[in-house]
C-alpha cells in the first residue's frame, strides 16, 4: 500500500483520532487518482501533497461518529468532499489566473489552463464516482447534487459582483453562503446521513456547519488585511485587483470616497495604492467589525452544537469552532 501523500495539518495534532482518519482519506484520495493522462495526475497528486486543512472531511468523519455504521463508507464520503472542494479550488485557480495554492504554484500556472481543466473535472467525477460506491441513499446524493449547484451559484454570484464598488453586506453573505458555507453544509450531512441520524440532528448539524462555513470565509478574507503573502500562499489583495471584494472592505468602502477612488482603478490598482487601500480599511475599524460578524456565526454554530448528544465528537466539534476564531493561517 502506498504511503499517503502528505502529513496532516498541524491544527489537528491535537485531536490525534481524527488526525490519523485524515491520513487515511489522503490514502484513499491517493488510490484513487487513476487519471489516463499522467500529467493530470501528477498535478492533483501535487495539489493533494501540498496540503490543506482538511476541516470539511474532518466535519464529515467527526459528525458522523454521532451515529456510527460503516466506518469505510465514512472515510471514503469524506474523501469524496476533499475531493470535491479541491475540484472548486482548481477551477477557481484557471478564473482567477492565480499563480499558486498553498504556497506551490498552482495546477494551472505550471502545467496550463487545459491540464488544469481537465483536473478539475477529474475530481469532480472521481466524486461522484466514490459516493455512488459508498452511499446507498439516492436522496443523499440529490443533495450532494443540490449543493454543488448552490456552489456554483455561489461562484456565480461573486462574478456578478466583480468591481461593484455599491456591493452589501447582504450580497456578500449570499455569494459566500454559496461558495464556501454550502460545501460546509454538505459535508455534515452526508457525515450524518452515513449513520442514518434522525432528521432532528441533520437539521442541527446542517445549521451548525453553515454557521461554521460562514466565519471561516469572513475569516479567511479578514487574513487579506492581517497577513503578509508567505503566510497566506498567494498574493496579498489579489482579491481586490480581481474585483472580488470582502466583508472588510465592503464595510470599509461606504461612503468613504479615498477608497472609492482607488476601487476605480479595478485591476490597475498597483502595490502600493493596494497597501494604501488595505492601510485606509484596517484605520477604518473595518476589520474588527468583519471579525465581529465572524464571531456572530460562530456563536449561532456553538448555539446548535448546544443542543447536540454529550459526546466526544461534540467536545471535539466545540473545540474546533472555537479555535476558528484564533486562527492566524
Amino acid at each position: 500500500m502506498k504511503q499517503t501523500l502528505t502529513q496532516i495539518h498541524p491544527m489537528w495534532e491535537n485531536f490525534p483520532t481524527v488526525q490519523a482518519e485524515l491520513q487515511d482519506v489522503l490514502l484513499i484520495i491517493q488510490n484513487s487518482l487513476h487519471a489516463n493522462d499522467k500529467e493530470v495526475e501528477q498535478a492533483l497528486l501535487d495539489m493533494f501533497r501540498a496540503g490543506g486543512k482538511m476541516l470539511r472531511p474532518a466535519f464529515t468523519l467527526i459528525i458522523g461518529q454521532f451515529y456510527p455504521r460503516n466506518n469505510s463508507d465514512l472515510k471514503h464520503i469524506a474523501a469524496a468532499i476533499e475531493m470535491l472542494h479541491t475540484a472548486t479550488l482548481v477551477h477557481d485557480d484557471i478564473i482567477d489566473d492565480s499563480p499558486e495554492r498553498r504556497h506551490a504554484p498552482s495546477i494551472q500556472s505550471r502545467f496550463g489552463k487545459d491540464v488544469a481543466a481537465y483536473a478539475g473535472d477529474y475530481l469532480f467525477a472521481a466524486t461522484f464516482k466514490t459516493l455512488a460506491y459508498h452511499t446507498s441513499d439516492m436522496k443523499l446524493v440529490q443533495q450532494a447534487t443540490s449543493l454543488l449547484e448552490a456552489i456554483l451559484t455561489g461562484e456565480l454570484t461573486q462574478r456578478t459582483n466583480h468591481y461593484d464598488r455599491h456591493m452589501t453586506l447582504a450580497n456578500y453573505k449570499e455569494q459566500i453562503a454559496g461558495k464556501t458555507a454550502a460545501l460546509f453544509v454538505l459535508s455534515a450531512k452526508l457525515g450524518a446521513a452515513n449513520g442514518n441520524a434522525p432528521e432532528e440532528f441533520m437539521t442541527l448539524v446542517s445549521d451548525f456547519s453553515y454557521n461554521v462555513g460562514m466565519a471561516f470565509q469572513i475569516l479567511d478574507d479578514i487574513l487579506d488585511y492581517q497577513s503578509t503573502t508567505h503566510d497566506l500562499g498567494k498574493p496579498t489583495l489579489q482579491d481586490v485587483r480581481e474585483g472580488v471584494y470582502s466583508a472588510p472592505l465592503i464595510i470599509a468602502m461606504q461612503n468613504n470616497d479615498e477608497i472609492q477612488t482607488l476601487l476605480k482603478k479595478k485591476e490597475q490598482i498597483s502595490n502600493d495604492e493596494s497597501i494604501a487601500l488595505r492601510d485606509m480599511v484596517i484605520a477604518s475599524g473595518a476589520v474588527d467589525d468583519a471579525i465581529a460578524l465572524a464571531s456572530d456565526y460562530t456563536n449561532n454554530a456553538l448555539e446548535q452544537l448546544d443542543k447536540l448528544p454529550e459526546s466526544d465528537a461534540k467536545d471535539t466539534l466545540v473545540a474546533i469552532s472555537e479555535a476558528l476564531l484564533e486562527r492566524a493561517n
